[in-house]
């Protein structure tokens, strides 16, 4: 069994998200360039596949 992953990158944009609880909402953390994002609003995963995010684990 896999251990929760919590910190995430988007691998087109380089933007970086937290999911604190397995299965829960996703939280935009920065920008690749390092600023705050536009929102800091959790999404669910289907809504960040809808806008073409493709979340990695950071390594």
């Amino acid at each position: 069994m896999m251990a929760h992953v919590r910190r995430l990158v988007d691998v087109h944009t380089g933007d970086e998200f937290d999911q604190p609880v397995p299965f829960g909402l996703v939280y935009p953390i920065c920008t690749a360039d390092g600023s705050a994002p536009p929102s800091q609003r959790g999404r669910t995963w289907e809504h960040l596949v809808a806008c073409d995010r493709e979340l990695k684990q950071v390594s």
